[in-house]
This record gives structure tokens, C-alpha cells and sequence, in this order.
């Protein structure tokens, strides 16, 4: 099994989970790649989308069609897999449910600033669905109110993604929030926040490993468009570029590819 990932699973061992394969965030043509090696399943947790062309949903269709099993959750996943479900794409934790629910509709509520892949993929900015996780958990152990919450949540949507972290929020936030509460707030956070990114990663990998995991086809038509053959012949060449090692050949079954 394949798991494209990055910083959503920071605390958890990669090598808790022998059975997956990780790679770093995916983006457009790496999960086309990935369906080439025929693995049992991919589970998207992690993606690139600024900058650098997003994975395309027609890849996770494409894979889905050759029997292959999608998983997404946390981040690129859980936006994927919302609107890929009904298609088969398997979604998986709160945050999934929160984008299928139309909870939440903004890319950015995922969205965080990280490290390099050398370093581990550290955090460096507080994505909003950890916020909002978090505010809930305050919320119920009274830690500040409701009214407080939603100013709170307020203030942190209004920043730019890359720039938002507990600090820059609370420092932000309206008069109308006593002192006292963002005083508790702050110092319960230290311990307590909530990293609901990770919960969710969490989740679908420990469901990958226990999903049966059969051949499953989905019965939807996969349209071979140019669009597509031109795009999967780019992402091929990429991959021969890339590979020293002879990883071209995995294109050898055509049967496979082109069907």
C-alpha cells in the first residue's frame, strides 16, 4: 500500500504501519505513477496544491477504475475524497465529513506552512480546522464560551494560512473576548490543542489496514480523453527522467495502462 504524507502526521511512526509505503505529498501525476505499481491501495493524506499543480481528481478515478482502493482524510485527502466519494474514493475522519457536509467549503481550512522533507515536515503555522477543532474542545471543558469561540475562529480565518498560529490569532482577537478567557485559552492550548489533521491520518491508516482490499472496480465508464493520454504521457516521461533504476518498465503492460 501507497500513503502520500507530510506533515499531517506529525507525532505518528511511519514505521508503526509496516505494510505502507510513504511518500512525500502528492501532486499531479504522482498518484498515476502510483496506480502503475498496482498496489493493493493509495491513501492520500497529504498534497501540494500552490505552486505546484494539484493531484488531478481524474488520476484517483483512473486508479479507482483499475481496481486499485483510494483512501483520503486530513488534508488534500479529505477534499479529494469529498468529492470523489461517490465515485468510490474512500473518505475517512471528521475533517472529510466536515468537507462532505458542506461544514466546510474553503480550501484554505487545511491549508498550513511546513518545513522541508528533510526535517520531517515540521508545522509551522496553525491550520483553521485544528483551530476550529480545538475551540470546540475549550468549548466543552469550559475553558472559554461559545461567543468567545466564534470570535476566535473569526480572527483566524481572517489570516492568510501561512502566517496563522495560536499567537497571531490570540493577539488579534477582538476586545469583546474577556482577557481572562484568552489568558485560559492560551495556556490550555500549550497541552491540549487539538491536532485534528492527524487524528484523522491516524484513522485511515488504521482502517487501510484492516479494509479488505479485493478487487474492486468501480462501475462508473473512465473517459480516455486527450487531455488525459497527453497528460499521463508527460507524467510517464517525468517518471523516466527521474528513475536511473530502470522504473520506466513498470509502463510495460500496456493492457494495464491504456484499458
Amino acid at each position: 500500500m501507497i500513503v502520500f504524507a507530510g506533515p499531517s502526521l506529525a507525532g505518528l511512526q511511519p514505521a508503526d504501519w509496516p505494510d505502507m509505503e510513504f511518500r512525500p505529498p502528492v501532486r499531479q501525476g504522482d498518484l498515476f505513477l502510483a496506480a502503475c505499481e498496482r498496489p493493493a491501495a493509495i491513501g492520500v493524506i497529504d498534497g501540494y496544491f500552490e505552486g505546484v499543480p494539484a493531484v488531478w481528481h481524474k488520476e484517483i478515478l483512473w486508479a479507482l477504475s483499475r481496481g486499485i482502493r483510494v483512501f483520503g482524510a486530513s488534508s488534500m485527502g479529505a477534499l479529494r475524497a469529498a468529492e470523489l466519494d461517490v465515485f468510490g474514493m474512500k473518505g475517512v475522519g471528521r475533517i472529510y465529513e466536515d468537507y462532505r457536509d458542506l461544514v466546510c467549503t474553503d480550501d484554505d481550512e487545511v491549508a498550513l506552512l511546513h518545513g522541508p522533507a528533510e526535517l520531517g515536515y515540521p508545522v509551522l503555522s496553525l491550520a483553521m480546522v485544528n483551530l476550529r477543532a480545538s475551540l470546540h474542545a475549550a468549548v466543552a471543558e469550559k475553558i472559554i464560551d461559545a461567543a468567545g469561540a466564534s470570535l476566535i475562529a473569526a480572527t483566524g480565518k481572517s489570516q492568510h494560512y501561512k502566517t496563522r498560529t495560536w499567537k497571531t490569532v490570540l493577539d488579534a482577537v477582538p476586545p469583546e473576548v474577556p482577557e481572562r478567557q484568552l489568558a485560559a485559552l492560551h495556556d490550555w492550548s500549550r497541552l491540549h490543542a487539538v491536532d485534528q489533521k492527524c487524528a484523522d491520518a491516524q484513522a485511515m491508516l488504521e482502517l487501510m489496514t484492516h479494509f479488505p482490499l479485493h478487487d474492486t472496480a468501480s462501475e462508473f465508464h473512465f473517459e480516455r480523453t486527450d487531455l488525459w493520454v497527453q497528460a499521463t504521457e508527460t507524467w510517464r516521461k517525468r517518471s523516466a527522467q527521474a528513475d536511473t533504476g530502470g522504473g520506466y518498465n513498470l509502463f510495460k503492460d500496456k493492457s494495464f495502462i491504456d484499458r
